[in-house]
């Protein structure tokens, strides 16, 4: 198969600078990591404006110019360190997760595993270091799922499914049959992991962030075919190293309501709990996403 030289080219670079990630201690990686995210926002720029009127759209003139890019600064910059630190994932072990203030969850996510015969649904937004999610409740033991794209590089698609392996964390590739066997991995007492904030052009439209967001239901229905709870979870960055983890009671499909209703329902109880934590900690949030979540106002 050939490839086209920009995926070779973005491979090997890729390749080149997860080469340093893994074998430098991590303080020292993160370093280089803080360096390349100082240059690319403070000299190139890469995303700023754009960034700065997003925060804008949410807060208005609740926030100071200084707050404001203080506030993209180090969304920023937390996402070249969520970069390295997903480069070392493989290297992680359970002591290192165990080790992390979001190890307290295990109990909570086992109990609710303890208590139902099927699995589940967590919804966390791209927040934190959403990755670290999936891999440190696939290392605690809790028998997680995810569904991604396919990446459009075919070299780095490869890549990423075989650091994936690494775990028993299971991967399904999206695609249009796939609600079923999502459904049945629930029923079966899987845990559905999911990132619901993204925007789409065919879905539900909802309040989010002091705005509207059309989203895609599919939380929703599949909470309602599995007739499980939807929990809401997010992984806030301490610091450069520690990750803490925060976990929301949870979020029922009603059997009696319309289908359409209750989706709608869902879906806006979810982006709501997403708003208010976005809100309390804005830094943590992925504002540069190509995929913006808001609608133009």
């Amino acid at each position: 198969m050939k490839y086209r030289p920009k995926h070779v080219f973005e491979y090997l670079l890729f390749r080149l600078i997860g080469g340093l990630a893994l074998v430098l201690p991590l303080r020292a990686a993160l370093g280089i990591a803080w360096l390349a995210a100082a240059a690319s926002h403070f000299i190139g720029r890469v995303h700023v404006e754009r960034t700065h009127r997003r925060i804008r759209q949410v807060f208005g003139d609740r926030l100071s110019s200084s707050e404001v890019r203080r506030i993209a600064w180090i969304a920023w910059r937390n996402l070249f360190f969520s970069g390295v630190e997903s480069i070392r994932f493989p290297k992680l072990t359970l002591k290192d997760i165990q080790r992390q203030p979001m190890a307290s969850l295990e109990a909570s996510l086992k109990n609710i595993l303890g208590q139902r015969e099927t699995g589940f649904i967590l919804a966390t937004p791209h927040y934190g270091n959403w990755e670290m999610a999936g891999i440190a409740g696939d290392l605690l033991g809790i028998p997680l799922f995810v569904i991604v794209r396919k990446q459009k590089n075919p070299l780095m698609n490869n890549y990423i499914n075989r650091m994936r392996r690494t775990f028993t964390l299971e991967v399904l590739h999206r695609e249009a049959k796939i609600w079923k066997s999502v459904v049945d991995r629930i029923k079966r007492g899987k845990v559905l992991a999911i990132l619901p904030d993204i925007n789409a052009r065919r879905g539900l439209t909802v309040d989010y962030l002091n705005g509207k967001a059309t989203i895609a239901p599919g939380a929703a229905h599949f909470s309602q075919l599995a007739d499980c709870p939807i929990h809401p979870v997010f992984i806030r960055r301490v610091g450069w190293t520690r990750h803490e983890a925060v976990l929301l009671g949870p979020i029922l499909p009603d059997p009696d309501a319309d289908r359409e209703v209750d989706q709608a329902r869902i879906m806006q109880e979810i982006m709501s709990a997403f708003s208010k934590e976005v809100l309390d900690h804005p830094e943590q949030y992925f504002w540069y996403n190509k995929r913006w979540v808001l609608n133009p106002a």
